[in-house]
């Protein structure tokens, strides 16, 4: 309950995380897995469902609409003389070996599974991931190879999915650990601008708090799929501002 305490006095309390900067640093620590759990739950709730839809369409497109197909020297290649767009809810799969369809035609599409001439292309919740064939080193495939793939992939993804979320979890509290930890040494020359004295160690557990508002603000537009413009400095602005009221609220030493 004390997480959630800070959690939300954290969205808008300087006050607080200044007070905070006495805590023990395990409590800190454990504060930035709380975070990153809590802001990655519907990410990552939105994201299975996507990924479990896309293969469910892929599964019946390979099924019923796309011809023989080989793929073969980093080439698809089949009897088409255009595109297969098939779109069912907000899923759209597409298989094109003629090369009409490019990349740049994609940017529209929120989940999307693509089997272009040259390479294969899949957004999901905005985010895109390509393979080019390639990549995937002298192999020969055809309709019947993938089908069976994807049927087992189906059947993994029980497993599969907890996986994934499991790998970007861990992979996203590396990232914040060490945003946290510049936002720390950002920390000293803010403290030294409020004319205040903080040892690195409370500038780290402050920048643990500080980093929620622009944390939650980015996962709930990344859960809306919205793109927001110089999202970067946006972030690292609002940290730091954040921290830096933080810092200005712990007294002055004196003399």
């Amino acid at each position: 309950m004390r997480f959630f305490n800070h959690f939300f006095k954290s969205l808008y309390s300087p006050p607080m995380i200044a007070r905070l900067r006495f805590q023990g640093i395990g409590k800190a620590i454990g504060y930035v897995f709380f975070l990153i759990l809590l802001t990655s739950i519907p990410v990552g709730i939105a994201f299975s469902l996507a990924f479990k839809s896309g293969i469910e369409e892929f599964k019946q497109s390979m099924t019923s609409e796309i011809p023989d197909f080989s793929l073969q020297n980093g080439k698809l290649t089949a009897d088409l003389k255009k595109p297969v767009v098939h779109t069912d809810s907000s899923e759209t799969f597409i298989f094109d070996t003629t090369g009409s369809i490019k990349e740049d035609d994609l940017s529209d599409y929120t989940n999307v599974i693509a089997l272009l001439h040259n390479e294969a292309i899949v957004i999901s919740g905005g985010e895109t991931q390509k393979v080019p064939y390639n990549t995937l080193g002298d192999v020969k495939l055809t309709k019947k190879d993938i089908s069976s793939w994807t049927n087992t992939l189906f059947d993994l993804l029980p497993v599969l999915i907890p996986l994934l979320f499991l790998f970007i979890y861990v992979f996203t509290v590396a990232l914040k650990f060490i945003g946290v930890t510049v936002l720390a040494v950002i920390g000293l020359v803010l403290q030294n601008i409020s004319h205040r004295k903080l040892s690195y160690r409370q500038l780290w557990i402050m920048s643990a708090y500080a980093v929620t508002l622009p944390t939650v603000f980015f996962a709930i537009m990344k859960l809306l799929h919205t793109d927001v413009p110089f999202s970067f400095l946006i972030y690292w602005a609002v940290a730091s501002v954040f921290l830096h009221l933080s810092i200005k609220e712990t007294p002055q030493p004196k003399g």
